[in-house]
């Protein structure tokens, strides 16, 4: 846990705190997906519905912040 910590907090230092900070927002989504992929779960069409408005709000902050 610790060398991931070193690592998250250097991609931190070198893509600002709030470009990456966002990208934290999507790992939920991640790991939906790679549950269904690995592990075989069912992803209903809500679900899936709302992962995708989630990864469009987030784009859509990301590409607003820009100066």
């Amino acid at each position: 846990m610790l060398i991931g910590f070193v690592f998250w907090y250097r991609g931190l230092a070198l893509g600002g705190i709030a470009a990456v900070g966002q990208l934290q927002l999507l790992q939920p989504f991640m790991g939906l997906g790679l549950a269904a992929l690995f592990l075989h779960e069912r992803v209903s069409w809500s679900m899936l519905g709302v992962s995708l408005a989630a990864v469009f709000c987030v784009a859509g902050a990301k590409r607003s912040a820009r100066p």
